[in-house]
């Protein structure tokens, strides 16, 4: 799948749900959240390697089909709440971002971790979670979708 084609197919996906907000480019796709509790996600492709952020947190994949695959995964993930960033901050500068991912019985595992240095060492140290609700967590589970 060329660059171009994945954001057209991400692209054909996202207008049956005309309230999800987004904006494409040549090879970046921006999809907004919906209220402050969730996060954008940006998708930015090219021939070497594809890139997906879900707010400040983000990942490289490679232009192979089992990269892609995953890649456009966890992009669903991130749009249905599947996904959620575990945010610390310390005196209103964030820090360190965990992804966490949900299981079918409501657990929730950490999947990667982001951070910078925070200098502020003795500061109480904050946590929020951003998640979105952008699509239902049932097209995961619905053959039908999925195959359209």
């Amino acid at each position: 799948m060329t660059e171009h084609k994945i954001i057209e197919t991400v692209v054909e996906k996202l207008i049956k749900y005309p309230e999800i907000k987004f904006e494409q480019r040549d090879n970046e796709l921006e999809i907004f959240s919906n209220d402050s509790n969730g996060f954008d996600i940006m998708l930015q492709t090219n021939n070497r390697e594809n890139t997906l952020h879900f707010g400040t947190f983000h990942w490289h994949f490679e232009n192979t089909e089992e990269e892609i695959n995953e890649m456009l995964n966890q992009l669903v993930f991130g749009l249905t709440g599947i996904a959620r960033i575990k945010e610390y901050s310390k005196n209103g500068k964030s820090y360190k971002w965990i992804i966490q991912i949900q299981d079918r019985d409501g657990n929730w595992h950490d999947d990667g971790r982001m951070g910078i240095f925070n200098f502020n060492l003795w500061a109480k140290a904050e946590i929020k979670y951003l998640q979105n609700d952008l699509l239902p967590k049932e097209i995961l589970y619905n053959e039908s979708e999925q195959e359209n």
